[in-house]
């Protein structure tokens, strides 16, 4: 007994120790130390904040504070997200030319990330101080033709009120902050470090930290709400949003600081170039590559899968009293969110165990048949919140893709030399959005399936039992199509573990002999040059051996002393 407590104090001793070495320098083989690690993990943690402002502001149905506080309907919100849409396309050329065409000294993403983490919190935080009584002026009004097939059996007359639109206007500018800064943090965790499984831990341990302040406020609001709101309408109450919004917008920004002071881009380029790309070459470049399509498709039938999740009106509608409310909201809180930590958790070795395109697929495939069994429990809301757990868990895997954009762009990289981490989530956004004004329409079909209108009040259609129990199921039978089309693109991916780390190589071989060229090189290129020129003797690697073999002075390179080439920096 005495034997295994020496073996245990001994082990975590090496592991204390083992920490401690790596808290400034990075493991054998990666390139991010432990202290880096942290700060990025924890400044992750701002997008996260001030992601549970545009949580609880979205203009939809399915959001308490639009429905109760600024009277949103079904024909209203539809109005809105085409013209979201229509913005959203003219917005995204103008990031991708911003983040794209970047070259501050700090790097290409980071001179964007606090003042755009200000406008966020200033735009969104602003939305439940509109005063009601703006709720009450009527501004216009819009009348839809009949269209029996959305629910509209004669023609519709949409309101527009003061409140709203102001609370519309401040979304949209909040939207554009907030698109900026989760495309900086994006194209950070893409650049700090180009050793793939690298990438994977940072990206599952981010996720696990990062989510902490949203999982902490999701835990606080259904209490609030249960009690100390719970008689001035508890989700309803708009007083419950003016004390959380300040909080999460100050500690958005906060968290952000930490990043920006503590985090490295390192893209494998070499030292003289210069990000340069116009917005239709970086269109047609991205346009020629079929990776962009796999995600692309999957990104924007994502949406739809993520209609599947009901668990907002189950908790306000399935059940009656305030202490059910309040426990179910604390089962979405807390035990689903905890399904989302799991996949986090196990993601690098499952990732390290059957590569991102297995992991995916499984992925898409258990949520088909998680949103499956939904389709068969809809009337039992306790059923359906066990079901959503599995749904939680497996969705959880989708910080995969990320990966997998980072492979593609050093892909595209080696073929076009450009980096194009804007114009790639920008695009993509461009043809995402367009698919959503489609895919969007599909909402307000299908709960004409179930008998709620175009312009009826969904909040009162809810408490009624059959109404409720027909949108359930016809919500998770346009979520489950939505799922099986998600899936089909991944079986075409086969950018592999083994075909990526041999195009970070041939990245490398080309930054080393430009930087030789130039009388620019790095020691760090001496030393990379070296383990590849070892690999490809003990390796069947065509690629890495037709990069090598255009270069005459490679033997140069190696000859170099890196003292020397330091001394001369």
């Amino acid at each position: 007994m005495e034997k295994g407590k020496e073996s245990l104090g001994t082990k975590i001793k090496t592991g204390a120790e083992k920490f401690k070495s790596h808290w400034k320098t990075p493991p054998e083989g990666y390139q991010v130390c432990y202290k880096e690690f942290a700060n990025f993990a924890l400044g992750s943690g701002g997008p996260n904040f001030l992601g549970v402002l545009t949580q609880y502001t979205t203009l939809a149905t399915s959001v308490h504070l639009m429905i109760s506080y600024f009277k949103l309907s079904t024909g209203l919100a539809w109005v809105f997200s085409i013209a979201a849409a229509i913005i959203a396309i003219i917005r995204s050329p103008i990031l991708s030319m911003m983040i794209d065409n970047s070259n501050g000294k700090k790097g290409k993403f980071k001179p964007f990330l606090i003042w755009s983490a200000i406008g966020t919190a200033a735009s969104f935080t602003f939305i439940p101080y509109i005063p009601s009584s703006w709720v009450d002026i009527h501004l216009f009004s819009l009348t839809l033709p009949a269209m029996p097939i959305v629910g509209i059996k004669a023609s519709a007359v949409i309101d527009f009120n003061l409140g709203i639109v102001i609370a519309f206007a401040l979304v949209q500018i909040g939207q554009f902050f907030i698109t900026l800064l989760n495309q900086s943090f994006a194209g950070i965790e893409q650049t700090i470090s180009s050793v793939a499984q690298e990438r994977a831990n940072i990206g599952s341990i981010k996720g696990l930290v990062s989510g902490l302040p949203s999982s902490i406020v999701n835990i606080i609001l259904p209490i609030l709400a249960g009690s100390v709101f719970a008689a001035k309408g508890g989700w309803n109450a708009v007083e419950m949003y003016r004390i959380i919004f300040p909080i999460c917008g100050i500690g958005g920004i906060l968290l952000v600081s930490i990043l920006v002071n503590g985090v490295e881009e390192r893209v494998v380029v070499n030292q003289k170039y210069v990000a340069k790309v116009s917005f239709f070459e970086g269109m047609k470049l991205l346009s020629k590559n079929k990776y962009f399509w796999i995600i692309t498709l999957f990104n924007a039938f994502n949406a739809v899968r993520g209609l599947s999740n009901i668990t907002t009106w189950i908790t306000q509608y399935s059940f009656t009293s305030d202490i059910a409310k309040t426990v179910v909201g604390l089962y979405c809180s807390t035990l689903l969110m905890n399904a989302i930590a799991i996949a986090l958790a196990v993601g690098p070795f499952v990732i390290k165990k059957l590569g991102k395109r297995g992991v995916m697929l499984i992925s898409c495939v258990g949520y088909v048949i998680a949103i499956a069994l939904q389709l068969i429990f809809h009337k039992n809301a306790i059923l359906v919140l066990i079901v959503s757990f599995f749904q939680q868990f497996f969705g959880g895997f989708y910080f995969v893709s990320g990966i997998m954009t980072s492979d593609v762009m050093d892909s595209i990289q080696m073929k076009t030399g450009k980096r194009l981490e804007g114009f790639w989530q920008n695009y993509m956004a461009i043809i995402t959005t367009v698919i959503g004004i489609f895919t969007g329409f599909l909402t307000p079909i299908f709960l004409s399936f179930a008998g709620v209108g175009f312009s009826d009040d969904i909040s009162q259609a809810l408490q009624n039992t059959e109404l409720r129990n027909n949108v359930y199921f016809y919500q998770s039978l346009l979520a489950l199509i939505g799922a099986v089309i998600i899936a089909v693109p991944f079986f075409f991916y086969d950018l592999t573990e083994k075909k990526h780390a041999d195009i970070v190589r041939v990245l490398r071989i080309r930054a080393a002999t430009d930087n030789f060229e130039d009388g620019r090189l790095q020691p760090e290129d001496i030393a990379y040059m070296r383990e590849i020129v070892d690999y490809a003797k003990t390796n069947d690697s065509k690629t890495v051996k037709d990069e090598l073999a255009k270069y005459s002075f490679i033997d140069e390179i190696l000859a170099s002393d890196p003292a020397e080439t330091a001394e001369n920096i």
